[in-house]
């Protein structure tokens, strides 16, 4: 399973910190679990899934279609993880 969670970073360097003291067993406790997480990079954009949306695309054909089309449906993607930028904060 695979989560999401938001922490201040003063908070996961110090898990991070007490993750390395800790003995490693066969189930690594939750501190070693948040340590080796992967930390999104600040400014990324929304992310979705990708390959709904390339089944999407895919399933139109290519005959008819103009670019504008194509932003339109990455506009209308379902979001997963909202954008963490200046521009999507203006539209909250």
């Amino acid at each position: 399973m695979k989560i999401m969670i938001d922490i201040e970073e003063k908070r996961f360097r110090d898990i991070q910190r007490i993750s390395t003291v800790q003995l490693k067993g066969r189930t690594p406790t939750l501190e070693q679990v948040i340590a080796h997480g992967r930390l999104l990079p600040n400014g990324h954009g929304r992310i979705g899934d990708l390959d709904a949306l390339r089944e999407e695309v895919s399933s139109w054909g290519m005959n008819d279609y103009e670019p504008s089309d194509f932003i339109d449906a990455i506009d209308q993607a379902d979001t997963i993880i909202e954008a963490d930028n200046e521009e999507s904060k203006e539209k909250e």
